[in-house]
């Protein structure tokens, strides 16, 4: 991939991260609103049911007197928690219309609603109205000059006088500043660190671009000088037999000052792309990185605290209810079934005219039109104990210190009862956790009896202690086991985005990676090139301008064995100079598509011969040649093109072999095609490089400046050329430290 597209590719990421991002804000913001809205009508009807509690204790009745019956048709269905709340709906429009309450205490009922909020941690701005639901007018406040915002919640609605279409609510309003604040804190933070994060990438990539634009430039300069240097060079070669020594070294002198410029210009482009930047640039993205990957945990956590919070409420609230199913069905139905005397568990001293009126009213309807009903009596108690507690749960605990005051002996808890209730209630909500019921001794902590396991684990979830008596000496609490699977797949929509987030950054460390290694790689590759322009064009010239110069002095005059072998040195300086500006001449015009081959029928093994004994002659190395190629063996292709690649493939075995290399060459014929192979017991090549030795100017890393091994990378990037042009293939077969093999094929004639 281009770097310029892995740019564009890391701002669009940034970008969709961003949305990601808000959108989780935006999220995170509803779902406290929303466990904030559950926590107010939770704490709204404890407030109400206690208020109106208080009122019908303080009426002017003896305890166990019943001075109302809250009632529902069965047909209805109602849940417990409904039941109570239209119970004491009914209760408080009974206590105006019948018992001449005055009006419903608003100011009481707000500051029982303070107190509890406040019991709950729930901050913000409270107001209780009363209102008329059918016109809307708010015909009392607790708080009148309170405005209302987007962080306010408006509870449910209760009334107090149904007929008149009066009702009372609660407005809370958050400080939006303080709900947020985690929430827009981590997303500010984590958005400037995956800023800075993508700033240093692009600029790592604007330096790698600087870098490779550097280098195309430098090879561009070198094909361009390695062209000039042609005709002058061919001009020496021609100067040679009539000794114009002067000539050829003013040539020679000219060129090597033409590569000593191309040579200084690399170098200087060199010196922009400093080491020590490269360095910051690392160390200001792995410090962005890291602290993104801190802050993703963060955000994590964060998430995984909200969803584990609301998993609490469901699981106290299926608890309570767990509860008062054991109280009202179990201890209750015992406490029937050993005092059968008895009609109600909380003894009733008497009742009401009114209650009396109302209990005739339904016994006829019950007659006459077939009605039934849930009844429940409200009866007036001077001592009350007030709980912070759900109506269901206070319902709970009044028929527990009744059945507890009068039963003897006592009535005991069934923690298996419960415990199936409980599983069942979980089960309703989704929650497939294994749970269980504990009794304690409180406040020791000494466990009693349970249903499942013994302990609580550090991952498991308990549920706040329930007293099963005035004293609290014995408690019972709930267990869900290791909820965290079923809290983790509760938001994994949530979860979700920071997985996206945290795979974005790991494409980040990746390309930061593979960045890190391309400049260091771009770097050595410019430090080889640079190496491989002085030994293989800057040296030759220095030679030829030197041997100009001694033969232009005279000093050998009388010695023709010397000057014979400076000639030659000479000679061979300037065909090694040709042979370079010859495939940099070739591979330009095939990569403008003007190379025009002339092909001929090429007999193999002469040409072989000629090859090898040739190498032979030059080597510096111990080397020795085997021939393995029948008589009659041909290719249609170009000779020079031919005799190049073979050249090249020899010379490159040469290279990267030991000090004594032994060459096999062998030929056949197989599926159409002439095979050419050559192999040497060389150094080998790592197998990630050798698909890489193909390319222009790419040299394996053995064959640095410290091995002594000097090139520009252009011969195998020369034999896959001319073999395309061909029509033909290269390939290569190499075990590291062993050998390589290269099998150049030729259609058959």
């Amino acid at each position: 991939m281009k770097s310029r597209s892995v740019i564009n590719i890391s701002i669009i990421g940034l970008l969709f991260i961003v949305l990601i991002q808000l959108g989780g804000m935006v999220y995170a913001y509803k779902a406290q609103m929303k466990e904030a809205e559950q926590s107010i009508n939770k704490y709204f009807w404890m407030a109400f049911t206690e208020t109106v509690d208080d009122i019908v204790n303080n009426l002017p009745y003896p305890d166990g007197t019943k001075v109302n019956i809250i009632h529902y048709p069965v047909r209805l269905k109602l849940g417990k928690n409904e039941f109570v709340n239209r119970g004491m709906q009914q209760t408080a429009q009974v206590l105006q219309k019948v018992y001449k309450l005055k009006e419903f205490p608003l100011a009481k009922f707000d500051s029982l609603l303070h107190k509890k909020l406040e019991y709950a941690d729930i901050k913000g701005k409270v107001t209780v109205e009363r209102f008329n639901v059918n016109t809307g007018e708010i015909l009392e406040s607790t708080n009148a000059g309170m405005r209302t915002t987007i962080a306010a919640i408006t509870s449910e609605k209760a009334f107090i006088y149904k007929d008149r279409g009066e009702a009372v609510r609660a407005i809370v309003v958050f400080p939006f500043a303080n709900i947020m604040r985690n929430v827009l804190i981590l997303f500010a933070v984590t958005f400037l660190l995956l800023g800075v994060a993508v700033y240093a990438l692009v600029l790592q990539i604007k330096s790698l671009i600087r870098q490779q634009n550097n280098l195309q430039e430098q090879q561009q300069d070198f094909y361009v000088l390695a062209e000039q240097m042609r005709e002058p060079v061919i001009e020496i070669i021609s100067e040679m037999p009539r000794e114009k020594w002067e000539v050829i070294e003013e040539k020679s002198t000219s060129l090597l000052g033409m590569t000593e410029k191309t040579l200084s210009k690399a170098k200087t482009e060199a010196l922009l792309n400093p080491a020590r930047k490269r360095i910051s640039l690392k160390t200001f993205s792995i410090i962005g990185l890291t602290g993104i990957f801190l802050l993703l945990a963060i955000w994590s956590a964060y998430l995984y605290r909200i969803s584990y919070e609301r998993m609490e409420f469901k699981v106290q609230d299926n608890f309570e209810k767990a509860f008062y199913d054991e109280t009202y069905y179990n201890r209750c139905i015992s406490f029937f079934s050993v005092y059968k005397d008895r009609k109600e568990v909380i003894k009733v001293t008497r009742n009401t005219p009114y209650v009396d009126r109302f209990l005739e009213n339904i016994r006829k309807l019950s007659v006459e039109k077939g009605y039934h009903f849930w009844m429940n009596g409200i009866l007036v108690y001077h001592i009350y104990n007030k709980y912070d507690v759900n109506s269901q749960l206070h319902a709970a605990y009044t028929m527990q210190d009744s059945i507890n005051n009068s039963a003897q002996p006592p009535i005991v808890f069934s923690t298996q009862f419960a415990d199936s209730v409980f599983a069942l209630e979980l089960h309703k909500n989704d929650i497939s956790s294994e749970s269980d019921i504990q009794k304690l001794a409180y406040p020791s902590g000494e466990l009693l009896a349970h249903t499942g396991k013994p302990h609580v684990g550090i991952m498991d979830m308990t549920t706040k202690l329930i007293p099963l008596d005035k004293d609290s000496t014995e408690c019972v609490q709930g267990v869900v086991r290791s909820p965290q699977s079923h809290i983790v797949a509760s938001i994994w929509y949530m979860l979700l985005p920071l997985g996206i987030t945290f795979l974005f950054i790991c494409i980040c460390v990746c390309i930061q990676i593979h960045i890190e290694r391309l400049q260091r790689r771009l770097k050595q590759f410019q430090q080889d090139f640079t190496y491989s322009m002085i030994h293989d064009m800057k040296s030759p010239l220095n030679s030829i301008m030197m041997g100009a110069h001694v033969l232009m002095g005279g000093k050998l005059a009388n010695k023709p064995e010397k000057i014979e072998k400076y000639k030659q040195l000479m000679h061979d300086e300037c065909e090694h100079l040709l042979t370079l500006s010859g495939k940099v001449l070739m591979l330009t015009q095939i990569d403008r598509g003007e190379l025009q081959l002339h092909k001929e029928t090429v007999v193999l093994l002469p040409l072989l011969k000629d090859v090898t004994e040739k190498f032979l002659l030059k080597a510096i190395k111990k080397v020795h040649f085997t021939l393995d190629c029948k008589e009659n063996y041909l290719v249609y292709a170009d000779m020079f093109c031919l005799r190049e690649v073979i050249n090249n493939l020899i010379d490159n075995a040469i290279k990267y072999s030991k000090d004594e290399v032994e060459i096999a060459i062998s030929c056949e014929e197989s599926d159409g095609f002439t095979m050419i192979k050559v192999r040497d017991n060389g150094i080998g090549i790592p197998l990630k490089e050798q698909q890489k030795i193909f390319g222009k100017f790419e040299r394996l890393p053995a064959g640095s400046r410290k091995s002594g091994v000097s090139g520009f990378g252009l011969g195998l990037n020369y034999v896959q050329q001319v073999m395309e042009a061909h029509s033909g293939t290269v390939a290569v077969e190499s075990v590291e430290g062993s050998y390589s093999e290269f099998v150049i094929c030729f259609p058959l004639c």
